[in-house]
Parts: C-alpha cells; structure tokens; sequence
C-alpha cells in the first residue's frame, strides 16, 4: 500500500494538470489559425480557447469571428479574447470588451478595422474610428462574416 499511494499521487497529478484557461502570451513565430500570416501587430491580436482547452492564435478580430463561425464554435463553449487596443498588450475576454471599427480599415492586418477596448470611455476616445457606435460582441457575432469587410477572400485562392 506504501507503493501504491505515491503512485496514484503521480497518477492524480498528472491526470489533473490542464491546458491553460486564459489567452496565452503572443509568440513571434504565431501564425493566423485563419489566414496564415505572422501576427505581428499585438494590440489587433485575438485568442479563442475551444471546449478541449485548444487554442488558436488570430492576427485581426475578424479572422478570430470567420474562423469560429466556420468552425462551429458557440460563445458559451468557446473563451473568445482579443486585446486592448488603447495599451496594445492587455488582454480582454472578448464578451466584456467594446468593439469599433477605425475609419482607415488598412490600419489593421487583414483590413477589417476591427478593434477592442477595455473600457467603453476609451472606445468613444479615438478620433480614427468610423463612427462613434460602440458594439458588443454578442453584435459582432450576430454579424454575417462576410460583412466583416477584410481582404481574406483576397489573399485566398479560389476554389
């Protein structure tokens, strides 16, 4: 029974370790999950942790959406996490961040303007941005993908 105790400890342990349960940091060889291209502008970066503690990486907001969308991820089975664009560097769960889209829509990777603010008083602060309506991400989700204006269809070949 001495034997058998710290086995089962080890067994217990190792059974019980999990994935991460929030965004993880930004690496400098990161790719797109969606289109492939490095993420090299943090503060448009976006995360999504799916039901199995997998994560996917995301260089504009719109990428992270296209890809949930298509891949079948719900908002209350999936973590969704985007950064604040007024630091560049925190990370923000997307369901309690404010949305708006900058007025020059090349500004962001794959041109969608999509940007995330902690805090609603910020969103309303920045003069680039196309209007001063703030939206929620249940609003952005509801959203038709392809009304998330990118250059994506551009850069993929066609089927």
């Amino acid at each position: 029974m001495k034997i058998l105790a710290p086995i089962l400890a080890v067994l217990l342990l190792t059974a019980c370790q999990s994935k991460p349960r929030g965004p993880v940091p930004i690496e400098r060889d990161d790719a797109c999950a969606s289109c492939r291209m490095a993420i090299s502008e943090r503060r448009y970066a976006a995360e999504v942790i799916d039901q199995d503690g997998n994560i996917y990486k995301f260089d504009d907001i719109a990428c992270m959406l296209r890809f949930a969308h298509t891949s079948g991820f719900q908002p209350s089975k999936a973590s969704f996490y985007v950064t604040d664009y007024a630091t560049g560097k925190d990370w923000v769960d997307a369901r309690h961040a404010h949305f708006m889209k900058l007025r020059t829509s090349v500004s962001s990777p794959m041109a969608s303007g999509l940007v995330a603010f902690v805090a609603s008083n910020d969103a309303a602060k920045p003069p680039d941005t196309e209007s001063q309506r703030v939206l929620t991400f249940d609003e952005l989700w509801a959203k038709d993908v392809n009304e998330l204006n990118t250059n994506a269809s551009a850069r993929s070949p066609k089927n």
